[in-house]
């Protein structure tokens, strides 16, 4: 616990001084930004998501989930040009076994899982694509799901 306050507090230190820092910025006055200004301000963006669940029951069990997601940005590569993309993916296994059958009044093994993941990305150039799958057999339930999305604004598109 202490290594874990010790990288968090000049985190949260450092956090803490960021927002005292822009609250005496200043500007004067609302100024109008040009087209080309606000091309870089609302430039693509995206966000992602995952979660996994997994539940078994039996004599025998194992249940086991992962998820993840990251996103990335690439801005600068050309003026006016910027763009983001994530990625979230989520697998859940579940088994379930009675070894000696359902003898003595076993309840029966069983198995169960919920992958899921979703994105949405912003931009006048946009891209998503998802998939899923689940497979079962002998008291083992697998589950899939990957999303992957990309957005950008792209000059003159």
């Amino acid at each position: 616990m202490t290594k874990i306050k010790k990288a968090f507090s000049p985190t949260l230190a450092a956090a803490g001084a960021l927002l005292w820092a822009s609250a005496g910025a200043y500007a004067g006055a609302p100024v109008a930004l040009t087209d080309h200004q606000l091309d870089h301000v609302t430039a693509g963006s995206a966000i992602v998501f995952s979660n996994a669940d997994a539940q078994a029951t039996g004599l025998n069990v194992s249940a086991t989930t992962l998820s993840n997601s990251i996103l990335g940005t690439n801005q600068g590569v050309e003026n006016g040009f910027g763009s983001e993309g994530g990625v979230g993916s989520s697998v859940a296994v579940a088994w379930g076994l009675n070894p000696l059958g359902n003898s003595g009044g076993a309840p029966p093994p069983s198995s169960s899982t919920s992958a899921t993941s979703g994105g949405a990305a912003q931009g006048n150039f946009t891209l998503s694509i998802g998939g899923s799958g689940t497979s079962s057999a002998l008291g083992q339930t697998i589950q899939i799901s990957t999303t992957a999305v990309y957005g950008a604004f792209v000059p003159g598109l």
